[in-house]
């Protein structure tokens, strides 16, 4: 077994394509979701991935040894951009969510030099939205907490990265082109979540032990091409 790790988000979409990767690749895994319909093998615990209690729930079913940490939960850039209870609740779950799992994970990070992976976005540090700015500026500001929780776990061992997916074929986002025909993408279409679950089985494994405080982006290209 490679370890154990808590994946947010683990019912649907990119963290539950993450949690059936770590399960393959011999992982246990712990998963936090408001719903309880996780893979079979997820060891599942129900609530909201931005309130402690919840997030403390998952630490005592991990352990106080923890390899890996997976923040995926949460909410799409719906908007309205101008509305404030949305402006509220995106920041409080897209950024507070991780800052929580992070400051109350760290020393069982510590206890088993393990690594935290964060799931952002293209939108935000390279793209503004108009639909949800609060999206834009919840993603964009998990790049500063990641870079920041990554100088301060460094001297115990532990790593923390962020991957940043562009286009990925889910419920969550409803896409505004075919998930095959993407004249935004250079390589012509979305991708999937299981691919996104690939980079982030990366940045926690074995092959990542030198990688810590960076960003890697799946996005089939579309931050490099012509828009």
């Amino acid at each position: 077994m490679l370890g154990t790790a808590i994946v947010t988000g683990a019912a649907s979409g990119i963290g539950r394509a993450t949690a059936e990767r770590l399960l393959a690749d011999g992982w246990r895994v712990v998963g936090v979701d408001l719903a309880d319909d996780m893979p079979r093998g997820v060891e599942t615990i129900v609530g909201d991935a931005a309130e402690e209690s919840t997030l403390l729930a998952a630490l005592s079913a991990a352990g106080d040894r923890l390899d890996g940490l997976v923040c995926s939960a949460g909410v799409p850039p719906i908007g309205p951009w101008d509305d404030r209870a949305h402006w509220d609740e995106v920041l409080r779950v897209d950024l507070g969510g991780p800052y929580a799992a992070l400051r109350l994970y760290l020393p069982a990070l510590a206890a088993a030099r393990g690594s935290a992976v964060l799931v952002g976005s293209i939108v935000g540090s390279v793209e503004g939205s108009v639909r949800s700015p609060a999206y834009a500026a919840a993603k964009s500001g998990l790049v500063g907490l990641m870079r920041s929780f990554a100088l301060i776990g460094a001297p115990d061992g532990v790593r923390v990265n962020l991957v940043e997916p562009g286009a990925i074929d889910t419920p969550f986002d409803p896409p505004r082109y075919p998930p095959a025909a993407r004249p935004d993408v250079p390589l012509g279409r979305m991708g999937t979540a299981a691919e996104v679950a690939g980079a982030v089985a990366y940045l926690l494994g074995p092959d990542a032990t030198y990688v810590t405080g960076t960003t890697l982006r799946v996005d089939g290209g579309r931050t490099i091409g012509t828009p």
